[in-house]
C-alpha cells in the first residue's frame, strides 16, 4: 500500500504556502529525527525529496536542519528544526494570522482496518496539546489526501466542536494540492 510520511506531509503542506503566497516570510516545519533516520535505517530521504521540488538548503551542512530556499530564489523560506510543542508547519499568514498545523502519516489508498480513524483523531488530539498557541491562531490538522481521508475531512469539518472552534481539516496530495484552508 502506498503511504505519505508525516515529514512528507508537512513539506508539502509548507511549500503550498510559500507557493500560494499565503505565507509571509519563513515557514517553520518541525520534523523529529526518528522522521529522517532511526540508528542506520533512513526513512525519510529529506534532501532528496526538497531538491526533487527544487529546495536547496542555505548552508550546506551534515545536519537536516537548517533554513531551505528554492532554487529559483523566491522569497519563501523554510526553516526545518525538530522542536516539539509549536506545531509541525508554523507559517505566519499574509492576513497577519499565525498558522499552527499538527500533520499526520497515513495511507494513499483505502485501507481495510480504517486505519484513517485513529490517524485523524491522533492529530486533532496532538492539536489540542501544542504548547504554544496566541489568540487569532488559525489551528489545522493536516493528513494525506486519500479517499478515505477525504472522505473523514467533509465529515468532521461539520462536527459541533470542530466548525465552533474553528478548526481545519486539510488534506495535502502529492501532486502538491490541499485542500480545507478556505477562509
Amino acid at each position: 500500500m502506498t503511504r505519505m510520511s508525516e515529514a512528507e506531509v508537512s513539506l508539502r503542506l509548507a511549500l503550498w504556502l510559500i507557493k500560494s503566497e499565503l505565507a509571509e516570510g519563513t515557514v517553520e516545519v518541525a520534523i523529529d529525527g526518528a522522521q529522517i533516520q532511526i540508528g542506520e535505517t533512513v526513512q525519510f530521504k529529506l534532501g532528496e525529496f526538497l531538491a526533487s521540488c527544487e529546495w536547496r538548503k542555505e548552508r550546506p551542512g551534515a545536519a537536516w536542519q537548517g533554513i531551505y530556499c528554492s532554487y529559483s530564489g523566491g522569497a519563501g523560506r523554510l526553516r526545518i528544526h525538530s522542536s516539539p510543542g509549536v506545531g509541525d508547519v508554523v507559517a505566519k499568514l499574509r492576513s497577519g494570522c499565525i498558522l499552527r498545523v499538527e500533520c499526520k502519516k497515513g495511507p494513499l489508498e483505502r485501507s481495510k482496518s480504517s486505519a484513517e480513524y485513529p490517524l485523524l483523531r491522533e492529530a486533532l488530539g496532538q492539536l489540542l496539546t501544542v504548547e504554544r498557541v496566541n489568540d487569532g491562531d488559525i489551528l489545522a490538522v493536516a493528513v494525506p489526501h486519500s479517499p478515505k481521508f477525504e472522505e473523514l475531512a467533509r465529515r468532521w469539518r461539520e462536527a459541533p466542536l470542530i466548525k465552533k472552534f474553528g478548526v481545519r481539516i486539510l488534506t495535502v496530495g502529492q501532486d502538491g494540492r490541499v485542500d480545507g484552508l478556505e477562509a
